[in-house]
C-alpha cells in the first residue's frame, strides 16, 4: 500500500488560529475516501511514507523537503493560497511570494483548486507543471433541512418568520465583513447573521499580524449588537437551512468553500463578482453577483421580496455544486494523480 503524507502543520495552525476551514472539512472528507481506495493517509510524518503531498508551506514542509537525508520521493505542493489571500501590506506580500515560490519550487506536481489560483502558479512558476482540481465537498452532508432549520433557528433566538442573511467565514476585512455590517445597518427588518469567528485570540499574534496589516482587523466587539455572531459552529448545515439569502461578500479566494456549501444546501446566493466565482457560477441563472456594496443591496432586496425568484436561484445553485463539487469526483482524480506520480 502506497503510503501518502498530508503535510497540514496541524500544531502551528492550531497555534496561529481557530478557523481550520478546508483542514477541518474538505480534508477530513477526501482521506476517508482514498484510504476507501487502498490508500494510506498519514499527517505530519517523519516516517517513511511514498508521496508528500503539502497542504500548509509552514515550517514542516520547508524542513521536510531540504531534509538531506529524505527518500526520493514525488511531492504535491496545493497552491491553495496566494500572497492576497492575506490582507498585509505591500513588502510582507513580497516576502509572501518569494516564499510559496520557494516551497512550491520543490514539487513535482501543483495542484490549485481554481483555473484563477493556477494562473497564479503558473506565472510564479512558468516551467513548473501545475494542473486545477476543485476542492470537493460532503453533497450529502449539506442539503437543505427543515427539522435543521427550526432547531436551530431556536437555538439562536431566530424567529420563525424572520429574513435571514447570512455569511460564513472568518471574521476579517478580507471576507467583506465591512460590507456585511454596512448593509445590515439599513435593514433592521432582516436578521443579518456571521457565521465564523476571530482567526486568533492569541495577544502576541494579534499584535504580530497588526504589524503588517494592511487594513485593521476586525474584532467580534466591533461588530455591532444588532448582528448575530454564532462564532465558530461545526454545525454549519444548520446555519444554512436556518438562512434565507446567502450573502458572500469576499474580496478574495481561491475557491470559496463556504459558497460551494450555500450552493449544495440550495440557497439564494449574493456573491462578489470575481472570476473565480464565475467559473462555476453564472449570475441570473445559479446567483446574483455585484461589485459594490449598493449592487448587493439591491440584490437581496430583490431576493427577500420574490419567493419564486428565491427558489429558482437556489435550485439552480445546487445543481452547479453538484457539476463541479462533489467529492467523490475530487477524491477518484486525487487518487488516479498520486499513482501516476508513484509509477513515475
Amino acid at each position: 500500500m502506497s503510503v501518502i503524507n498530508y503535510i497540514t502543520d496541524e500544531n502551528t495552525v492550531s497555534r496561529l488560529t481557530h478557523n481550520k476551514a478546508w483542514l477541518g472539512t474538505y480534508i477530513p472528507e477526501v482521506t476517508a475516501r482514498l484510504e476507501k481506495k487502498g490508500l494510506v493517509i498519514v499527517f505530519d510524518s517523519e516516517e517513511h511514507f511514498d508521496l508528500m503531498h503539502i497542504h500548509m508551506p509552514l515550517y514542516r514542509a520547508y524542513r521536510l523537503i531540504n531534509d538531506s537525508k529524505r527518500e526520493n520521493f514525488p511531492i504535491i505542493y496545493h497552491g491553495n493560497a496566494t500572497e492576497d489571500t492575506f490582507t498585509v501590506g505591500r513588502s510582507t506580500k513580497h516576502l509572501l511570494r518569494k516564499w510559496f515560490k520557494k516551497i512550491a519550487g520543490h514539487s513535482n506536481l501543483i495542484i490549485c483548486p481554481s483555473r484563477s489560483a493556477e494562473e497564479y502558479y503558473r506565472e510564479l512558476l512558468p516551467d513548473h507543471a501545475t494542473m486545477q482540481l476543485n476542492y470537493g465537498i460532503n453533497l450529502d452532508k449539506y442539503v437543505y433541512s427543515n427539522e435543521t432549520r427550526a432547531a436551530f433557528r431556536k437555538q439562536y433566538g431566530i424567529g420563525e418568520d424572520e429574513m435571514v442573511v447570512t455569511c460564513v467565514g472568518g471574521l476579517s476585512v478580507r471576507k467583506g465583513i465591512k460590507e456585511f455590517i454596512n448593509i445590515s445597518r439599513s435593514h433592521p427588518e432582516f436578521r443579518f447573521m456571521w457565521v465564523g469567528g476571530e482567526y486568533t485570540q492569541h495577544p502576541g499574534i494579534d499584535l504580530f499580524y497588526s504589524m503588517f496589516a494592511r487594513e485593521g482587523g476586525v474584532r467580534a466587539e466591533d461588530v455591532p449588537d444588532h448582528i448575530l455572531l454564532t462564532g465558530y459552529t461545526h454545525d454549519v448545515p444548520g446555519a444554512l437551512s436556518a438562512t434565507d439569502i446567502f450573502f458572500f461578500p469576499s474580496r478574495q479566494e481561491t475557491q470559496g468553500l463556504a459558497l460551494v456549501e450555500a450552493a449544495a444546501c440550495g440557497l439564494p446566493i449574493v456573491t462578489r463578482d470575481l472570476p473565480v466565482f464565475r467559473e462555476w457560477l453564472s449570475p441570473g441563472q445559479d446567483c446574483f453577483m455585484g461589485s459594490t456594496e449598493q449592487e448587493f443591496e439591491m440584490k437581496i432586496m430583490q431576493l427577500a421580496s420574490d419567493t419564486a425568484l428565491r427558489t429558482q436561484l437556489g435550485t439552480e445553485a445546487r445543481k452547479s455544486a453538484e457539476a463541479h463539487h462533489d467529492i467523490e469526483k475530487t477524491a477518484s482524480r486525487l487518487g488516479e494523480i498520486y499513482r501516476e506520480l508513484l509509477s513515475q
